[in-house]
């Protein structure tokens, strides 16, 4: 009888609302005082987000704005999965974001 039965767990998020979030994020790095002559960028890809700044104190400050503009869009933090912090040319640093969707099979 447990055969007949199956269990699905599907975990996806909306892509249009995380559009809006980094559109909002890119919007507020370009009005902060402390952001703004960074010549921060955030890139959005199929399926990762890549942001390229000029150090790590920038880069934690754009994580917490991307954080708190994909909760305020009811986004999941468990979405990002933050990868290695690298050297980019000119001093800068570039991390790139990937983003997740359903669950590990583990």
């Amino acid at each position: 009888m447990a055969s007949t039965y199956s269990f699905d767990i599907v975990s996806d998020f909306d892509r249009q609302e995380l559009v809006n979030a980094v559109d909002q994020t890119i919007r507020e790095i370009k009005s902060r005082y402390d952001l703004k002559d960074t010549k921060t960028t955030v890139e959005l890809g199929e399926e990762s987000i890549t942001i390229n700044t000029d150090s790590e104190f920038t880069l934690d400050a754009v994580h917490t704005v991307l954080r708190t503009k994909a909760a305020k869009r009811e986004l999941s933090q468990k979405i990002f999965d933050y990868g290695k912090i690298e050297s980019a040319s000119g001093n800068r640093v570039r991390q790139e974001i990937t983003l997740k969707k359903g669950i590990s099979q583990e």
